[in-house]
């Protein structure tokens, strides 16, 4: 059974755990978007601020993932208080079981209800994550530099299928 909902204070060390291995996992495979070790500081003020959500498969976090208010990414200007979907992390051995499209479900049907515009963005070499966007009702916006990299953006598009009442949150 899979459940999201928001993060809360005591969820903390199993969020920096997951986001920590996620990061260690990604770094192996030649990605390195993310910073190891994760800081404490900033993912707790993540969680305090309501833009942290888990992931539960069987009661037990197994991911967690933000969605924020943004009004750039990057270099590219969005329309005022759009959502920014970020740090999708799923524990290494648990990747593959769809549930990464879960929380893509789960952020769709938010942003939906809400009415707002949906980014994410990832390492622009990551040709396996790129496909899994685009298969998941996101259109490819470009590719942006960061730091020493590069990032492809995408946005979420309601008229490739809605999300609505795909997933339920709790």
């Amino acid at each position: 059974m899979h459940k999201i909902r928001l993060a809360r204070q005591n969820d903390l060390d199993r969020i920096l755990f997951i986001l920590n291995q996620t990061t260690l996992d990604l770094k192996q495979k030649g990605i390195n978007q993310w910073h190891y070790p994760w800081d404490d500081n900033k993912v707790l003020n993540q969680v305090m601020n309501d833009s942290t959500y888990i992931l539960l498969l069987n009661n037990e976090i197994v991911g967690t993932f933000c969605i924020s208010e943004i009004d750039k990414i990057n270099e590219l200007q969005v329309e005022p208080l759009s959502k920014y979907l970020t740090q999708i992390a799923i524990l290494p051995e648990l990747q593959g079981m769809n549930l990464g499209k879960r929380i893509i479900n789960f952020a769709g049907s938010l942003v939906e209800e809400l009415n707002k515009p949906l980014y994410l963005d990832c390492w622009a070499g990551n040709k396996k994550l790129k496909e899994f966007y685009l298969n998941n009702n996101f259109v490819f916006i470009g590719d942006y530099p960061e730091e020493n990299y590069f990032v492809s953006i995408f946005q979420y598009n309601f008229n490739l299928g809605s999300a609505k009442g795909k997933f339920k949150f709790v």
